[in-house]
């Protein structure tokens, strides 16, 4: 079941944040403490919105993001879009885009953004999701 993000989804939502970027190619060893506080704060603005998907009453995938105002409308920015290990591959991730992409056009939502890791699984999901990398923009970083 796809429905949208309710605070108490929190936990859960940190759990399969947690469990996926623990697996290849991420590798990446996130605490209990950082997955909460991570999806705390991305869901705390008021234009936050997000989506969970349940599987036997357990959360096993979530999107998080915001629904932002641009030149031409409004752009719905997904921030992290996680899916429990055990259940990647199996179709999940595109139902949940397709559920997302129906419900927010209804709204009045114009377009949907993000960023990724080039060259990595993720970067093939989204262009098999009808996404398309834009050779004006880059990605830009600094460190303090």
């Amino acid at each position: 079941m796809i429905r949208r993000y309710s605070p108490a989804d929190l936990d859960g939502a940190a759990e399969v944040f947690r469990n996926a970027f623990a697996g290849e190619p991420w590798n990446e060893s996130w605490s209990r403490e950082l997955c909460l506080q991570r999806i705390g704060e991305l869901m705390s603005a008021p234009q936050s919105v997000g989506y969970v998907c349940e599987k036997d009453g357990v959360v096993r995938a979530v999107l998080c993001g915001r629904i932002l105002t641009y030149l031409h409308g409004k752009e719905y920015v997904i921030d992290e879009f996680c899916v429990d290990r055990n259940m990647q591959r199996s179709g999940i991730g595109s139902e949940i885009l397709g559920y997302v992409r129906e419900e927010l056009s209804r709204e009045g939502v114009i377009a949907m953004t993000l960023t990724t890791s080039r060259g990595y699984p993720s970067e093939r999901f989204y262009m098999k999701n009808g996404f398309k990398a834009n050779d004006n923009m880059v990605f830009m970083y600094r460190s303090l």
